[in-house]
């Protein structure tokens, strides 16, 4: 459909789309999609639109408001917005974007765990990859071929995961490595860690800066991951062996009964023994 809202160039084309039961339920999906020329001084204020907002910016610039904040979208920059809140864009000069609004089960989460890391306004190093996906799903609409919602959902998510990879959530790729071996030690040594130094040291990190990285990647504390390591393994002792509940303990790196006993009832709502017998019991 070609675009007659004002401040938009009349070579503009955009197109609608309504999503299936089973999409809503299960996929990404879109419900517009379009490549605009924004004249100079077109601006679009909105206080709520059912849906998130991609932006490609092709060429210019763009500037873009949310919560009070202005930024500047220049070419080679990628825009996601919350169209369900308040949100403004606009520039005094010409420019041009490639643009979807979406949704999905989980776009809301994507949404929060870009924009809480990397903000609205986004530089992706692989913004010709990003580009090349929603693209291609725009020629998909422009010259009408039959529409699979499977893969419409893909192209979305693959331009999502490819933003908040490249984009660089806020840590260094060496930050990461260092994470990656830290749990890794802490999965193979769970029995004999203990010590918030020791794993913070694995990673060559202050302690404080440590775990503020592990909640942000794992959502839980390293001593959380570490106790939920512990009660995994025993759960499997239980099931697999015939070792005591005292054994098992001390196998996973409790120091006592007593406290094995206390902390798998407060995860599990059980004793290990009881545990076992339900899992067990023919």
């Amino acid at each position: 459909m070609k675009s007659n809202e004002k401040g938009i160039a009349k070579d503009s084309e955009f197109f609608l789309y309504t999503p299936s039961f089973t999409a809503k339920e299960l996929f990404f999906y879109p419900t517009i999609i379009g490549s605009f020329r924004y004249e100079p001084g077109y601006n679009l204020k909105r206080n709520h639109f059912d849906s998130f907002l991609i932006m490609l910016i092709e060429e210019g610039v763009c500037e873009v408001k949310v919560d009070g904040h202005t930024m500047s979208a220049p070419r080679g920059s990628m825009v996601l917005l919350d169209c369900y809140n308040e949100h403004e864009y606009g520039s005094s000069s010409a420019w041009k974007s490639l643009w979807i609004h979406f949704d999905g089960p989980l776009a809301r989460k994507y949404y929060e765990y870009i924009s809480n890391n990397s903000g609205n306004v986004l530089f992706p190093r692989n913004y010709p990859a990003i580009h090349y996906q929603l693209q291609t799903m725009y020629m998909e609409f422009l010259e009408h071929k039959p529409l699979d919602e499977g893969r419409m959902s893909l192209y979305i998510s693959t331009v999502l995961c490819s933003a908040f990879t490249s984009a660089g959530v806020e840590q260094s790729q060496s930050n990461t490595d260092s994470l990656k071996k830290a749990i890794s030690y802490i999965n193979e040594n769970f029995a004999d860690t203990n010590s918030l130094n020791e794993l913070a040291a694995k990673a060559s990190l202050s302690p404080y800066y440590f775990s503020r990285l592990f909640k942000k990647e794992t959502g839980l504390t390293p001593h959380q991951y570490l106790i939920e390591t512990r009660i995994s393994a025993a759960k499997f002792l239980l099931t697999s062996t015939t070792a005591s509940v005292r054994e098992i303990a001390y196998e996973t790196g409790f120091p006592d009964e007593s406290s094995f006993c206390a902390c798998f009832r407060k995860k599990e709502k059980m004793t290990p023994a009881s545990y076992r017998k339900m899992l067990t019991s023919k």
